[in-house]
């Protein structure tokens, strides 16, 4: 196949990109389409470039409006948490907090300590909560009743209000085992890490992070927030989407999310199913709002080793895989071999995770899920490269769509790594000095990847 020179406006040096082992547009439309997705952004960085970005489909399917990777605004789901570990090594390296030490002492509550019942002397610490060991579990159908529709959630109750009411010594939501023995993965866990922030700061954990954050990166941060009210306007909200076979697709939905006012689009089944912007108290753990231009500002300070908000310490030490690996998942069906045969689970550090492909390959990112959201960011092992891919399509619903849609992720992104981690990349001034990039047109791989067992878990039990 001959190479095709393709011109894409971005607002960086141009990069010059010569490969024949990577996917073309019609490939990825294809396997955006086949998985039933219905809109994507697409994004390649590294240290200092971006070396690929292209928009897919569409972010609102009524009215129809095209995906954009400057201007879509998409809710980041659990990606939201890699910027909670950002947040607490900026402290860290202030010497305002410190990763080993009892969260009670931040959080400044006399009289509502948080521990373990059963296992007190066992402290609570941001190191546990940002790796899932704190032995924090709260059930996926209590996850449920989270949601609000718009922004009701932020009026009803805070942060704080939230964490105190299902992390603390008298409710049910506690492990069997003494934090800091197993992984569990907790969205609550990461919120109490947020909400630390906020102590320490004395200020918003979502407006630290557009401060402390996102503007010190020259991030515009009148395109970034939480709430719906934080935007000029909602035009540029990507659109929530789960697609309906039949009736029961829709009746399931409303049996799991009834407070959600969800409804088929236009048109005779199997059609979409349009989910209402909704808002929850957990929010640092799910909800950050940005494009995927401003994720990967994020992304590139990340493979940069801090920029200029982080020293290379720190991203070191979200990278080292807390407790050595030797840390087991927790096994909450107890009735099967967690082993079986099953890829490695995924390994934690702070807030980001090390995973292993079936070819051997390791990468540390996060996954990010939401009704009618589905996310993937990944670096490379190398911490050269790295990948965002985000989406409007469900993997939570009722749908055997589910393995289609997060392998089709897998794939993208493992096409991606495939030709961009094996080429030498070349920044060069841009003749007309416009904001451009020059890349080869891409090839379609066929290779496919089995996704972990445990993260395929992730997709149906965690809900952001």
């Amino acid at each position: 196949m001959g190479l095709l020179l393709v011109i894409l406006a971005i607002s960086v040096n141009i990069v010059n990109i010569s490969c024949s082992n990577c996917p073309d547009r019609q490939w990825i439309e294809q396997s955006l389409t086949k998985a039933c997705i219905p809109g994507a952004t697409v994004i390649v960085v590294n240290a200092t470039h971006t070396l690929y970005e292209e928009a897919f489909g569409f972010q609102s399917l009524v009215p129809p409006v095209p995906m954009n990777i400057d201007e879509s605004i998409f809710p980041l789901a659990s990606l939201s948490k890699t910027f909670i570990a950002a947040a607490v090594m900026q402290l860290v390296e202030k010497e305002l907090v410190d990763l080993d030490t009892d969260v009670n002492q931040y959080l400044s509550e006399p009289n509502k300590r948080i521990f373990h019942p059963q296992y007190p002397s066992h402290s609570i610490t941001l190191r546990k909560l940002l790796s899932h060991s704190a032995s924090i579990f709260v059930d996926y159908t209590v996850q449920n009743t989270y949601y609000q529709p718009g922004d009701t959630a932020y009026e009803q109750n805070t942060l704080a209000d939230m964490v105190y009411q299902y992390v603390n010594p008298n409710t049910s939501n506690w492990l069997p085992k003494p934090p800091g023995s197993v992984t569990s993965y907790s969205n609550e866990g990461a919120a109490l890490a947020a909400l630390v922030v906020e102590r320490v700061a004395k200020i918003s954990y979502s407006e630290y992070v557009k401060e402390k954050i996102l503007k010190p990166l020259g991030v515009d941060i009148s395109k970034a927030g939480v709430r719906l009210s934080d935007f000029a306007t909602t035009e540029n909200l990507v659109k929530h989407y789960a697609y309906a076979f039949n009736t029961s697709y829709l009746e399931g939905w409303k049996y799991f999310i009834p407070q959600l006012n969800i409804t088929q689009i236009p048109g005779d089944l199997p059609t979409w199913l349009h989910i209402p912007d909704f808002s929850f108290n957990f929010y640092p753990s799910g909800l950050l709002r940005m494009s995927t231009k401003t994720l990967s500002v994020y992304l590139r300070m990340f493979i940069n080793n801090g920029s200029s908000i982080l020293l290379p310490r720190s991203i070191a030490e979200m990278r080292t895989i807390v407790g050595g690996g030797l840390i087991p998942p927790y096994n909450h069906d107890s009735t099967s071999d967690s082993t079986g045969g099953a890829p490695p689970p995924p390994q934690y550090g702070l807030s980001w995770y090390w995973t292993t492909m079936s070819d051997g390959r390791r990468y540390i990112g996060h996954t990010g899920f939401l009704p009618g959201m589905s996310h993937l960011m990944l670096v490379n092992e190398k911490h050269s490269i790295g990948v965002i891919l985000l989406t409007n399509a469900d993997i939570l619903g009722p749908t055997h769509l589910a393995r289609e849609i997060a392998e089709t992720g897998i794939n993208i992104h493992m096409s991606l790594f495939q030709c961009f981690d094996a080429n030498t990349v070349n920044p060069t001034v841009s003749p007309t000095g416009g904001p451009t990039v020059a890349a080869s047109a891409f090839r379609v791989t066929t290779t496919l990847f089995d996704f972990s067992v445990t993260i395929f878990i992730f997709l149906w039990f965690l809900l952001f």
